[in-house]
C-alpha cells in the first residue's frame, strides 16, 4: 500500500435515519459532533453512458439497451450504506450526461434527487454537459464547444443555497460553487469548478480559498489529470485552463488546498505535488466509462480515519457488489489528522 503524509485535522459524522419512497434506509445530512469518528466521501465519476439516450452510442457499443439502472444503483447504494460508512458528502466529477439532452438530464435528476435532504452532494460540469453541437447529418455531435447547458434547468442554485453546507457560487448558476462543513470544530471545503475553468473563475476560487483560510480545501473539476499521473497540458475547444494551468494559477498557490478530484480521462491516476507553501496536494483521477456497460456502476469512495491518521481509498461496484483490489484502485493515504 502507498502511504503519504498530509497534516490536517478532520472529522465528519452524520446522525439520523429515514426510509424514502423506495424503502431505502439512509442517514440524514445532519452533522453530528463525534470527534475521531471515521467518515466517508463518495466520488461519482463520469455517468454519461448511463444517461445516453439521444444518440444511444452506449447501447450500440455494449448492446445492453438502457444503462440508467447503473446510475440508480450507485445512488441507492450511497443511501443504503450511508449509516455504515458515515457518508458525509458526495461529489460528481462531471460528464453527468452524454449530450446535454433533456431526457438525459431527467435521468440524472431522477438519480441524484434521491440524495436531496439526506446526503449532501455537489456536481462538476464536464465537456459532455455543455456546448453540444449536432453534426449536419444529425448522426453525431461535438461536445464542449461552448458553455451553453441545460444543467441549471435541472440543478438550479435555489435547490442548494438553502442548505447549511452551501457556501456560495461564482454567479447565479451552480457551474462554480463551494461547500463548507464544520463538524466538531474541524473545517472542510469543496470548491467545484467548471470544465476548463476560465481565468476569472480561477481568480474567484483563489479569493474563496483566501477568505476561508481555516478550511482545508478539495478542488473538484472534470479535466485535470491523465492516467499516466501527469497533469493535462493541452487545450480544448473553449477558452480556459487545462490541468497544468490550474495547478500554476490556483492549486499550487493556496496553502489550504490538499486534494484535487477529477474524471474525464478513462482510467485511474494519482499525483502527489508540493505547493508553493510546502503543502502536499493529492491529485486523484478516476473514470470507468470505458469499462463494460459504460462503467457498470463502478465508483470510488474514500474513508477518512482520524484515529489512525489515514484515508482508505476504495473502488467499488454496487451493481455487482464487488471491490477492485489492484494497487491503483485500492490504496491508503496516510497523514496526520490530529493537531500536536
Amino acid at each position: 500500500m502507498r502511504y503519504l503524509i498530509l497534516p490536517f485535522v478532520i472529522c465528519l459524522a452524520l446522525s439520523g435515519c429515514f426510509s424514502n419512497q423506495n424503502g431505502i434506509v439512509a442517514r440524514t445530512s445532519k452533522i453530528a459532533s463525534s470527534e475521531g469518528e471515521p467518515f466517508t466521501l463518495v466520488v461519482l465519476p463520469d455517468t454519461q453512458c448511463y444517461c445516453d439516450v439521444q444518440f444511444e452510442q452506449s447501447a450500440k457499443k455494449w448492446g445492453n439497451g438502457d444503462l440508467r439502472q447503473y446510475f440508480y444503483d450507485q445512488v441507492d447504494w450511497i443511501l443504503e450504506s450511508s449509516r455504515r460508512l458515515n457518508t458525509a458528502f458526495v461529489v460528481h466529477e462531471g460528464d453527468i450526461v452524454q449530450s446535454d439532452y433533456p431526457e438525459e438530464w431527467e435521468i440524472a435528476n431522477e438519480a441524484l434527487s434521491r440524495l436531496d435532504g439526506h446526503v449532501p452532494y455537489c456536481l462538476s460540469l464536464g465537456n459532455h454537459d455543455i456546448g453540444i453541437v449536432i453534426n449536419p447529418d444529425g448522426k453525431g455531435y461535438k461536445s464542449g464547444m461552448n458553455r451553453q447547458t441545460r444543467f441549471d434547468d435541472y440543478f438550479p442554485k435555489p435547490r442548494f443555497e438553502s442548505e447549511a453546507w452551501f457556501g456560495g457560487a461564482y454567479d447565479d448558476t451552480m457551474a462554480n460553487a463551494y461547500f463548507r462543513f464544520n463538524p466538531s470544530g474541524v473545517k472542510l471545503m469543496v470548491v467545484s469548478l467548471e470544465f476548463h475553468p476560465r481565468d476569472e473563475v480561477l481568480e474567484w476560487a483563489n479569493q474563496i480559498c483566501q477568505e476561508n483560510l481555516d478550511y482545508q480545501v478539495i478542488i473538484l473539476t472534470h479535466r485535470y489529470l491523465s492516467r499516466d499521473n501527469t497533469r493535462i497540458s493541452t487545450g480544448t475547444n473553449i477558452e480556459g485552463n487545462n490541468g497544468e494551468a490550474m495547478w500554476q494559477k490556483l492549486v499550487s498557490q493556496q496553502a489550504n488546498i490538499f486534494m484535487v478530484l477529477c474524471g474525464h480521462i478513462a482510467g485511474e491516476g494519482y499525483l502527489l505535488s508540493e505547493g508553493v507553501h510546502g503543502n502536499q496536494v493529492h491529485q486523484i483521477l478516476c473514470d470507468y466509462q470505458s469499462r463494460n456497460n459504460g462503467g457498470e456502476s463502478w465508483l470510488r469512495y474514500m474513508t477518512f480515519e482520524p484515529k489512525d491518521n489515514k484515508i482508505e481509498v476504495f473502488t467499488y461496484n454496487p451493481s455487482l457488489d464487488t471491490h477492485e483490489e489492484t494497487p491503483n484502485s485500492r490504496f491508503k493515504i496516510g497523514y496526520q489528522m490530529t493537531s500536536e
